[in-house]
């Protein structure tokens, strides 16, 4: 089980902590529009998943239109039920923004800080959010992603761009925090804490501390070199890779059962698997989508210029008209 479960450490966590990275320097779209996108970039998903089928519904097209799910066969099992996802990164990318937007990232830190003490009062049965969403996320399962993705914006500005031992030294003591957090929930609820799957599902403190390893190993192994042109290119298509993963993910379940090795051999086999498809699927969709997107534009542009042409002709039909009236009107007027 502990070994199963560190592979939810490389998921959530790690998206939205790099998500976060990568907002601090990269040029960002307004929020609507990258809403529109990530609805469409599913609705897209949705149609070839049901294409390999051979089953196109109504369903399949509307509910990731609207961020209600993914409507999928079992074959992409894992893409369908890992679609909760998406609309907890809609309202993370909602919150961040207005968050970053509107203090600066002078209180991110802060921010944080009360987020992880809810977390800490959740866990203690001393605050119940049952029953608070926002935008149909319930609370528990948005703040920590939330968190995440300022941390991660955070750390970028702050500490990824230091010197490399203070980098380093603060990876380290955010690791020594989050063991201590670990033992602490382990001493109030046993070994239940080692279930991440469990805790993730709502998100409770001992899965936040465990996340923190994840996030400290980027910040330990991260430098300037990170701001590659690929790093940036999956942190500008990040949607894209997600989206990629979950097609990724339901054919690793395929090919798990004859993967017969013990988990420390099989994860970083499947893990490496995992990362090829993820990479293969998450670039097709992308250039899938720039066609589409250009055949779209190109056609509107077209249309552009037809609109244009016949308002030029009905113009030029207009001015004739009224030559021809004026002459008309010349050659029957009396002579005074």
């Amino acid at each position: 089980m502990p070994m199963k479960s560190i592979s939810l450490l490389l998921d959530v966590p790690a998206f939205f902590f790099i998500a976060g990275m990568t907002r601090a320097y990269i040029q960002k779209d307004t929020i609507l529009t990258q809403l529109f996108k990530l609805s469409m970039i599913f609705v897209l998903l949705g149609f070839l998943c049901n294409l390999v089928d051979g089953e196109i519904t109504w369903a399949s097209i509307f509910r990731p239109m609207f961020l209600m799910g993914l409507n999928v066969s079992r074959l992409f099992g894992a893409a369908a039920g890992s679609y909760w996802f998406v609309p907890i990164y809609a309202c993370t990318i909602i919150l961040g923004g207005v968050v970053i937007k509107h203090t600066g990232g002078g209180y991110i830190i802060g921010i944080i800080s009360l987020i992880v003490l809810t977390y800490v009062l959740l866990f203690g049965g001393l605050l119940n959010f049952s029953g608070y969403s926002f935008l149909g996320c319930r609370l528990e399962m948005l703040l920590f992603p939330v968190a995440s993705y300022l941390f991660g914006y955070w750390c970028q500005q702050h500490i990824i761009q230091a010197e490399v031992h203070k980098r380093r030294k603060f990876a380290l003591l955010l690791v020594f925090v989050a063991c201590i957090v670990f033992r602490l929930c382990y001493l109030s609820e046993g070994s239940s804490v080692y279930n991440l799957q469990i805790n993730k599902f709502p998100v409770k403190l001992p899965y936040i501390a465990a996340s923190c390893l994840s996030m400290s190993a980027i910040i330990f192994f991260a430098n300037n070199s990170l701001r590659n042109r690929f790093f940036e290119h999956v942190g500008r298509n990040a949607i894209f890779y997600y989206a990629g993963q979950g097609v990724s993910a339901s054919l690793l379940f395929l090919i798990s059962p004859y993967i017969r090795l013990e988990w420390g051999i099989k994860l970083p086999i499947m893990f490496a698997i995992n990362l090829a498809f993820a990479i293969i699927f998450s670039e097709a969709l992308r250039l899938l989508d720039t066609v589409i997107i250009a055949v779209i534009r190109a056609d509107k542009k077209t249309l552009f210029h037809r609109l244009l042409l016949r308002c030029w002709l009905l113009k030029a039909k207009e001015q004739d008209g009224e030559k021809l009236l004026t002459s008309s009107n010349s050659q029957h007027s009396p002579i005074n």
